[in-house]
């Protein structure tokens, strides 16, 4: 059905609201009707799986989702849907918590499982693309897992949700600022293990011969990554989206980034400052991604989850998977 729509992506580090149109013919997001909110509460901040949210993230997380809701009532959308993501997932109480958003606010409300994230990262950061590359790898780095999936055009293949995230790292092999070099090297290597388990490069271009698939890099860390490399003075998604991301750009951003304290790295126009405390595991992962697929650059994509969850509020995309 024609109209606005709101979708929620409420990630283990980032929550957002998206308020759009559909297309005229209820075909599709139209871009220029687009408003976004985000926040950082970091609801995952000292969660331990199987544990319950703890008490302040979870204060944080509340106070942020209350103004979206106001912001969202006041647009009067015809659908709202909020998905929740790995904290949801590891969390004792995360049914609980997604319960409370339909009870407060009357919102349909779902907690996401690994492949139902995945696809709709890709779907939504494929449809940000007029004419999507023949083979790509999309990847939708968080807090608390980071997804893949290997698709042909618009076409989803395998499908892969890792328990690798830009939260998780810091906390498990960040404790100085700046890292020393021996936690730099615990967590590069963390990640390369890790990476072991996303979808084989092999599988991606499946019998074609040709060169690798393209690299596309969706969420708040690459997209933030963007920006810092272009030297943009505050976040400009018509910038950010689509820009390439060199691993030697990447390299030289790591190195510097790794050695600066909060203090410099306050001195970033384009990085949040809730966010600068993960964004060197963030570029150690990115990196990681690069190698793991033998890819010399990635392409950033403006959109991704939040996009396919708007899709799926829309009624132009599955929310679940057919069986």
């Amino acid at each position: 059905m024609s109209g606005l729509y709101a979708a929620l992506d409420l990630g283990s580090n980032t929550f957002r609201l998206l308020l759009a149109e559909t297309l005229p013919g209820g075909a599709g997001l139209d871009r220029a009707s687009k408003r976004i909110w985000q926040e950082i509460p970091r609801i995952s901040e000292g969660l331990a799986p199987g544990s319950p949210f703890q008490a302040e993230p979870l204060r944080r997380a509340w106070k942020v989702l209350e103004g979206f809701a106001a912001t969202a009532a006041e647009a009067k959308p015809l659908r709202t849907l909020a998905c929740a993501t790995m904290a949801a997932r590891l969390a004792s109480d995360g049914e609980e918590f997604v319960q409370g958003l339909r009870d407060r606010f009357g919102w349909e409300a779902e907690i996401l499982r690994g492949e139902e994230e995945a696809r709709l990262a890709a779907l939504g950061a494929l449809a940000g693309f007029a004419d999507p590359p023949p083979r790509s790898v999309v990847f939708d780095v968080g807090g608390r897992s980071t997804e893949f999936i290997a698709a042909e055009g618009r076409t989803l293949g395998t499908m892969r949700s890792l328990n690798v995230g830009v939260v998780a790292l810091k906390e498990a092999f960040i404790a100085n600022d700046p890292p020393l070099p021996e936690e730099l090297q615990a967590l590069e290597g963390h990640v390369r293990a890790a990476l072991l388990e996303a979808p084989d490069p092999g599988n991606a271009a499946e019998g074609s011969g040709e060169a690798g698939p393209v690299l596309i890099g969706t969420a708040g860390t690459v997209t933030t990554l963007a920006a810092m490399l272009l030297g943009l003075p505050r976040y400009l998604p018509e910038k950010v989206h689509g820009a390439e991301l060199s691993r030697e750009s990447l390299e030289a951003l790591y190195r510097k980034v790794s050695r600066q304290g909060a203090g410099e790295r306050a001195s970033w126009p384009s990085l949040h400052p809730l966010r600068s405390d993960v964004i060197t595991g963030g570029l150690a992962l990115a990196l990681g991604i690069l190698s793991r697929y033998g890819a010399d650059r990635l392409v950033a994509s403006d959109d991704g989850l939040l996009e396919g969850v708007w899709l799926a509020a829309a009624g132009a995309a599955d929310l679940r998977p057919s069986a």
